[in-house]
């Protein structure tokens, strides 16, 4: 091959066996590629979630008719129950994720109880509360978080812990979002809250949903059409696609002798793909189960769930724009049950106490925990920058858009769009330099060796950053 690249630069190309040649490499290797990976990637996928479809496509279909409450609950409970066991090949997994859910419904009840007495003894006028950093949801976190680090590091084998990790962190912002929700007596009963909890669109992989949006179904039923079925095929492709490209594509262009900057967009591109593939696939599950996007519910011909916005992620225009659309309703979660509630101790501390208590969420795993608390930074130092050079030179290149802009220098003046082009491709930086820390080759080299590979790019970007709004 590397012969074939000498004589390229010479202009020997023009040699017309020497072309067929280099065809047909290429060729060969695109049919290994095929044959070796992607057909054996579809396979995979195919083999792993195809009775999950079959099971939602059910749920989907039955609760058309518009089922009674209480046997929407309880089937939505049994065939997420169906879910897990199809899925979860680990014993004790499934006796932490049943001991879980079981313990926390007498928890439920008991917050509903305690509610009830405490309203009693209240004034009207003071019955009215804003949610606290000791409220009983912010005291379920606490909890949920404190379990997640026990089971990170002491109660479960890594394998176990990593195979239902997802499904606790899913269960565990809905029962704080149902108890910040739902105060006291208003909170469901035990068929509602096992349906919520085992809904099985989202008992895998997500998303999370508020009761609100999963009581949508149950009140009104979709109609299940064409629209529907292509919604869940699109969802699919998509989901094949994305996997198809972590394991196959990035690779196959970006080869391993690259040097070391082409390496880490490789190694980050195929972390980012592989979680659009599962955003994909839960929002798959979500259509087939009869779900779709709060606002569009009546609406019977849009049929999607919107998890997250690849073209924002890939071709980004601020680290606060990536960070809002990698999963849109975790975000949602977090800016309504996390953010909001820090943010009267300051901004800053707001934004920080977030991607912390994401991090928590993820068990406290280094990797995971140092990417989201240099997003977090960094976001929150971009945005600093970008109104200090938008207020310094009179020029409109904040994060967002201005809704009435007064700036002299428009957003689509060049001097604008050139400015914004240098801030995306430092965002573009900054994610592979993030990004490789989720490549598995970081356990063995190190974070300090990955990062050290890109010469600490992004540290010193921000570095400069942080001496212009000191």
């Amino acid at each position: 091959m590397e012969d074939y690249l000498l004589d390229l630069q010479h202009e020997s190309f023009l040699d017309p066996h020497k072309y067929e040649l280099l065809q047909s490499y290429f060729e060969t290797n695109l049919a290994e590629l095929w044959e070796n990976c992607i057909l054996e990637s579809i396979k995979s996928v195919f083999t792993s979630v195809y009775k999950g479809i079959v099971l939602n496509i059910i749920f989907g279909l039955l609760t058309s008719f518009g089922l009674p409450g209480i046997l929407f609950h309880w089937l939505s409970t049994l065939l997420g129950v169906c879910m897990l066991f199809t899925t979860v090949q680990s014993s004790t997994g499934l006796i932490v994720v049943f001991v879980t859910f079981l313990s926390s419904f007498f928890i439920i009840c008991f917050n509903k109880y305690v509610q009830s007495r405490w309203a009693l003894k209240q004034q009207p006028e003071a019955k009215k509360t804003t949610r606290s950093w000791l409220s009983c949801a912010s005291c379920s976190q606490y909890g949920s978080i404190v379990l997640f680090v026990l089971c990170e590091y002491l109660l479960l084998e890594k394998e176990t812990w990593l195979e239902i990790r997802g499904i606790m962190m899913v269960f565990s912002m809905k029962l704080t979002s149902l108890i910040a929700d739902l105060p006291g007596p208003n909170l469901p009963g035990l068929s509602a809250y096992f349906g919520y909890m085992f809904c099985p669109g989202n008992i895998l992989f997500g998303p999370w949903i508020s009761f609100e949006h999963y009581m949508m179904q149950v009140n009104f039923p979709t109609r299940k059409n064409l629209h529907w079925l292509y919604g869940i095929i699109r969802a699919l492709m998509c989901a094949v696609i994305f996997v198809t490209i972590s394991n196959c594509w990035a690779s196959y262009f970006i080869s391993e002798d690259s040097n070391s900057f082409l390496l880490g967009y490789q190694e980050a591109l195929s972390f980012r793909s592989s979680h659009y593939f599962v955003c994909y696939l839960s929002e798959a599950f979500m259509i087939a189960g009869g779900y779709k996007d709060f606002a569009y519910h009546f609406e019977e011909a849009y049929w999607k769930l919107s998890i997250t916005n690849v073209w924002a992620i890939e071709l980004p225009m601020s680290l606060a724009v990536v960070a809002t659309n990698w999963n849109k309703p975790m975000h949602e979660y977090l800016k309504k049950y996390v953010y909001r509630l820090w943010l009267p101790s300051g901004k800053f501390r707001a934004v920080l106490l977030t991607f912390v208590t994401s991090s928590l969420f993820h068990g406290l795993e280094l990797k995971v925990s140092t990417v989201l608390v240099c997003l977090g930074v960094f976001s929150y130092l971009q945005i600093l920058v970008r109104d200090y050079i938008s207020q310094a030179f009179d020029i409109c290149v904040k994060v967002y858009p201005c809704k009435s802009c007064q700036h002299e220098i428009k957003r689509d003046s060049i001097v604008s769009k050139l400015t914004l082009l240098t801030f995306s491709l430092f965002t573009a930086l900054h994610l592979v330099f993030l990004g490789v820390l989720m490549d598995e080759s970081a356990a063995e080299v190190g974070i300090f060796q990955k990062w050290n590979d890109l010469y600490f790019c992004s540290l010193w970007i921000m570095f400069v950053n942080f001496l212009l709004v000191k």
